[in-house]
């Protein structure tokens, strides 16, 4: 492809994503699916200038005083007017010429103060959210969020340890270290890819952020205990338990989108689990659970990293519907924990109201529970004294390099 179709592409993207509310990494890997002829170059310049344009949405739009993807995509090339002007020469697979007014704003972008919202690259409505959550570490914290994430591994201790798995990667040259919080988690170097990997394939290692796994360390489940994972996804964090527990005891894995939950049974048979059951509902387990793992739907705003697009997407429509949800997952949740258990809220977000919001509404109105120290609990399983501040643990890509993440633990205590 050519520099100039390479632009036209990303622009194509970029408005798609923006506009139908799609997945960045799906909608790349559709359109490259379509089109064949595109090479591995082709694809690295046209992913890296979409998500570029994406991180930074906020800041090239007040630039431009203008919302198109043609000007956002073209501002995030960093290109001259003249280079961008030779690119959009509008030939078949080209950018139309540019506009006067194109022209003229992408010469002399706006200039003055730029609000925090667009400097840092949040919807506004978010604002005061964030200032609760950072305070004076605004800055520092959603820049670190706009930044890229590293690619983790747990290591499935069902089938291998850590150091053999460290020393594999570092005896075929792939660059990898040790996690410096999760005892079973790999961080891989830079534009490593183990797909395919024997690694993979053999149910070795899964991929989870580390803060994902710091979570299921702090379900502290045991062997032999009976443990409800109530929004297991693809069960990632089930295959963490069982991983905990040893493969003795019992997880039940449900989740209200059957599709993903259907993954979840090729996983633990490659992982070697064979202590997971996915019931069609809870009947029975009223009062049964010693641990239930309550890991819910939210805004997402910790995975910013690796969803870029997500903060462009998400409504104050939306965020309401997540926190009904949750007030209802935890009831739910809340039904299932034996006297003496424990249920673990979770959430891949920073915002307030879905996490420390939410769980001190939770216990207004069950008195049956009480908050127990997450941080502390964090900070025997980690061995990390000093990377934890309770009562919850919250993790951030600034302090932690991890996903923005949120835990709470809640003990049932009559």
């Amino acid at each position: 492809m050519t520099p100039s179709a390479r632009l036209a592409a990303a622009i194509e993207l970029y408005g798609d994503i923006m506009q139908r509310r799609l997945a960045a990494d799906r909608a790349i890997g559709g359109w490259f699916r379509g089109r064949r002829y595109a090479g591995s170059g082709d694809r690295r310049a046209i992913t890296a200038l979409v998500y570029d344009a994406l991180r930074r949405s906020g800041e090239l739009r007040w630039r431009m005083a203008d919302s198109s993807a043609r000007l956002v995509v073209m501002a995030a090339t960093g290109d001259d007017v003249a280079r961008l002007e030779a690119l959009c020469d509008g030939g078949k697979f080209s950018p139309a010429p540019l506009g006067e007014d194109e022209r003229a704003v992408l010469a002399q972008p706006r200039a003055g103060d730029m609000p925090p919202h667009a400097a840092l690259n949040y919807p506004a409505w978010l604002h005061d959210e964030f200032v609760a959550r950072f305070g004076d570490e605004l800055a520092a914290e959603l820049g670190a969020l706009s930044g890229r994430a590293a690619v983790d591994l747990r290591v499935n201790t069902l089938r291998a340890t850590r150091d053999a798995v460290l020393a594999r990667l570092a005896a075929e040259g792939i660059a990898a270290t040790a996690t410096p919080y999760a005892p079973t988690g790999i961080r891989l170097g830079e534009a490593v890819r183990l797909d395919k990997h024997e690694l993979m394939e053999s149910g070795q290692v899964e991929p989870q952020d580390e803060a994902a796994q710091l979570a299921t360390l702090l379900v502290q489940a045991e062997p032999g205990m009976t443990v409800v994972d109530l929004c297991a996804g693809a069960g990632g964090k089930t295959l963490g338990l069982a991983a905990t527990m040893r493969n003795q005891g019992r997880i039940l894995a449900f989740d209200r989108d059957a599709r993903r939950l259907s993954r979840l049974g090729p996983r633990a048979a490659r992982a070697g689990v064979t202590i997971v059951e996915t019931p069609a509902d809870t009947a029975g387990l009223l009062g049964a659970a010693q641990r239930v793992l309550l890991d819910v739907p939210c805004s997402g705003t910790g995975t910013w990293r690796r969803n870029p697009e997500a903060r462009w997407h998400l409504d104050a429509g939306t965020l309401r519907h997540h926190r009904d949800n949750q007030s209802a997952l935890l009831d739910q949740g809340a039904t299932l924990v034996a006297p003496g258990g424990r249920l673990v809220y979770a959430t891949c977000s920073l915002l307030p109201v879905e996490d420390e919001g939410a769980v001190d509404a939770f216990l207004a109105r069950n008195p049956a529970f009480a908050r127990l120290d997450a941080a502390k609990v964090a900070r025997d399983v980690t061995g990390a004294t000093a990377a934890f501040a309770g009562p919850d643990m919250l993790l951030s890509p600034l302090r932690h390099g991890t996903d923005g993440f949120f835990c709470a633990l809640l003990q049932r205590v009559n």
